[in-house]
């Protein structure tokens, strides 16, 4: 059914709304103009329950609204079927990332922060997807006093800290422009997200910056203007956490291993120095023992799980599997968040983590790399043969 006849169902279910539906001809924008409050929760929860697909088409057009926003949070899950619940999941997340605050008491109206128009301050922020290292950009988008607007842009590294953060000043339709771009990049492209969260990750790569690793000039410089977060203020992955305390879809595990598998996530291996001590360490082992190849993969495969699922690298891949939660379920992949949050708590768990699928999959580029390089180093390759050696 098309939005229009299923609003014309739900005109039909509730005579009392009947004279307020049928008004807007199936425009969304000009039902949530005709509708109050009450009339508007109720009809878009029936659209939820009997119509889920076009419950959301509504919802989603509300939820470039103010009132609409308002009307979407406030439908209550509880009655829902399980594609109604899925749906308004969604939209309440989406929501979120909009900068609707959603209240703790269902008697509280909800408050929503809407998309500014021209005249308008902005405050916006967007988080990108980890790179193959484990780092990330983050992006906070702000009226410049002086007119038009600034965007921060930091690299975060849990191990790293800030990395680098640099200023840009932009014209409020430039801004539109580089939105676009930063949401349509084909790889490590970002979403938007709550823009107290993202000061709360780069107040935690603050916390943690090392003393050997210098904060970038110009973050020092513009430190004052950012306005960072108290540090336990929620960051976008423990926000999922929240969202998703509910039953709902199971952890789709196996599609995580793809994901790993693909390269669409990870390996975020452990930092170079720390790789370099075992290579220099297992390359004095193995040197007087004779070529052994065998021994040695599984001997760098030890070394390499001990690293993973314990340590320095597991809290900080934990903490890379929760953000990246955020992500899936930005894009309407529940299980796909549930399976990082999963993983997030295997590595998190006391005494280190297990050897999972995913865990697997994702230590098992950096195991293969570490086994050839020093099969090359202790002379074990035969580089210099050629097509009749082969034969």
């Amino acid at each position: 059914m098309s939005l229009a006849e299923s609003l014309e169902s739900a005109a039909e279910a509730l005579p009392g709304d009947a004279e307020q539906i049928r008004p807007a001809n199936g425009d969304p924008f000009q039902l949530l103009t005709i509708l109050d409050s009450d009339a508007g929760r109720r009809i878009l929860a029936w659209l939820l329950f009997h119509h889920p697909e076009d419950g959301e088409e509504l919802a989603s057009a509300w939820l470039e609204e103010e009132a609409g926003a308002a009307l979407v949070v406030a439908v209550p899950q509880d009655d829902l079927p399980k594609e109604g619940r899925k749906a308004l999941r969604r939209l309440v997340h989406q929501a979120r990332s909009r900068g609707v605050v959603i209240a703790d008491s269902a008697e509280q109206a909800p408050h929503v922060g809407r998309l500014p128009d021209l005249d308008e301050k902005i405050s916006k922020a967007y988080v990108s997807a980890y790179d193959p290292r484990g780092g990330r950009l983050v992006y906070i988008v702000e009226s410049n006093p002086s007119g038009g607007a600034r965007i921060f842009e930091a690299l975060l590294d849990v191990e790293r800290g800030i990395v680098d953060f640099q200023v840009y000043r932009a014209g409020r339709r430039q801004v539109g422009e580089f939105v676009r771009d930063l949401e349509k990049r084909p790889r490590f492209a970002a979403v938007e997200a709550a823009p107290e969260s993202v000061r709360a990750l780069i107040a935690r790569r603050l916390a943690g910056q090392s003393a050997e690793r210098p904060l970038p000039k110009a973050f020092s410089e513009w430190r004052g203007k950012l306005r960072l977060a108290d540090e336990a203020t929620a960051t976008p992955g423990e926000r999922v956490r929240v969202e998703l305390a509910d039953p709902g879809e199971p952890p789709a595990t196996p599609g995580l291993v793809e994901e790993v598998e693909q390269g669409s996530i990870g390996p975020w291996p452990p930092q170079p120095e720390v790789l370099e001590r075992v290579a220099l360490a297992l390359r004095e082992k193995f040197a007087p023992l004779g070529r052994d190849p065998s021994a040695l993969e599984a001997r760098v495969d030890e070394e390499v799980s001990s690293l993973y699922l314990a340590g320095e690298t597991a809290r900080a891949n934990a903490e890379r599997f929760e953000e990246t939660a955020y992500l899936y379920l930005h894009d309407g992949k529940e299980g796909l968040a549930r399976a990082c949050l999963g993983t997030a708590d295997e590595l998190r768990s006391e005494g280190g983590g297990e050897r999972g699928p995913v865990l697997q999959a994702l230590m098992s580029g950096v195991t293969g790399a570490l086994t050839r390089d020093l099969e090359k180093r202790l002379g074990w390759t035969d580089e210099s043969s050629g097509p009749e050696d082969a034969d």
